[in-house]
């Protein structure tokens, strides 16, 4: 049956055949793509290194409380703001204590200007004193030679009398002028010593006042706002915690990196995307029994960072060379990845794998090998097979 079947199917294909002109058979066509740009690939150091997860701390956390009894009448910061040394985080109601400053301004500007009108008394009672002493002078040496000649009965009594009496007011007049200066100096004293009092009092009240603006003592971050504005607060009571700068990571290391890592070393850290150089500033001297890991703190040097962020430490490990390709070489179906490869002007296409990216190019782990050249640009108009010109 078979053999008759088959010979049946030989007598069809005779009948055709012998009906029409035998077809020609047309050779494949090869499609020639322009544009397209190649590159050799090549080789790339690589470092190799481990990750340890740590967390964003502030040098310090200090706790922030008032020195004065009172209502918050005020609150300028919240969580997560960054502050400077100095800056007013809170404040504190000041009607009690107010008055005594503007109580003790006043009082200085009575003093001050008590002090006016003493020097001013002062300089009057100096040109008084200069014209007494002169008199007085005058009227002793004119004493002095009636003396003589009263004693040689050279002038008469009633003359001697005379010249005596304005030497005894002339020296009444000077001591009198004396005892007004010394009045005035005693009393300028007097000012001074109350001056002073009042300026200590008012150093006092200003410090006081002072007090009821809760400032930052640090350039930092508020990690905490504790207290609500209308809250009565005491020296008691803590209002913010506070996180100074510089930032540091805390984190986790294995014991195997002990004798690996010093005070100094400088590490990659990466947050939230962003990547830092830090220098270790701290390393533990023992390790937790239970993890085996050591702690270690590395200072980012960087107030972009969050206090509490999560963060990584990169540790390296060694340098390895690696293929790399550019990531525009990469052609994509599905989940396979692919590349061109081009030899004596002909693309064909190849599956690879890939692994880290770095920048604009990927680490090539299988598939390729170095010096082979592989289309990197006009990927989307090849095929397997194609003709590429550049």
């Amino acid at each position: 049956m078979v053999r008759k079947l088959i010979l049946a199917m030989t007598v069809l294909t005779l009948t055709v055949s012998c009906g029409k002109e035998e077809e020609k058979i047309q050779p494949v066509e090869i499609k020639t793509v322009q544009g397209v740009r190649v590159s050799t690939v090549e080789t790339l150091k690589l470092e190799k290194k481990d990750s340890f997860s740590g967390t964003v701390i502030p040098d310090k956390q200090i706790m922030i409380s008032p020195k004065v009894v009172g209502y918050l009448k005020e609150i300028k910061v919240k969580a997560g703001d960054k502050v400077k040394k100095g800056e007013i985080l809170a404040v504190i109601e000041s009607s009690d204590i107010r008055p005594d400053v503007e109580k003790a301004k006043a009082g200085l500007k009575e003093i001050d200007a008590a002090l006016k009108e003493i020097e001013k008394a002062m300089e009057e009672v100096k040109a008084l004193k200069l014209a007494a002493k002169a008199n007085y002078e005058f009227a002793k040496r004119t004493y002095e030679r009636f003396q003589k000649l009263y004693d040689a009965d050279a002038v008469s009594k009633q003359q001697f009398d005379e010249v005596k009496t304005r030497f005894k007011a002339a020296r009444a007049n000077l001591k009198a002028v004396e005892a007004k200066e010394a009045q005035l100096i005693e009393r300028k004293n007097g000012l001074l010593a109350k001056r002073e009092q009042v300026k200590a009092d008012l150093a006092k009240a200003s410090a006081y006042l002072s007090y009821t603006y809760l400032k930052s003592p640090v350039n930092g971050v508020v990690l905490q706002k504790l207290i609500d504005k209308g809250n009565l607060v005491t020296p008691q009571t803590p209002v913010f915690q506070v996180g100074s700068y510089p930032l540091k990571v805390r984190a986790f290391i294995d014991n195997s990196y002990a004798e690996k890592i010093k005070t100094g070393d400088i590490l990659k850290v990466k947050i939230g995307g962003k990547e830092f150089s830090g220098k270790v500033t701290e390393v533990d001297r023992s390790a937790d029994p239970l993890s085996h890991k050591f702690g270690i703190e590395v200072e980012i040097g960087s107030t972009d960072a969050i206090p509490g962020a999560y963060a990584i430490v990169e540790i390296p490990i060694k340098t390895e060379e690696e293929l790399v390709i550019p990531t525009s070489a990469i052609y994509r179906v599905g989940a396979i990845e692919y590349v061109f490869v081009v030899k004596d002007g002909i693309a064909n296409l190849r599956v690879i794998k890939t692994g880290e990216k770095i920048g604009d190019k990927v680490v090539v782990l299988s598939g390729l090998h170095k010096g082979e050249r592989i289309a990197i640009s006009g990927i989307n108009k090849l095929c397997d097979g194609a003709r590429v010109e550049g």
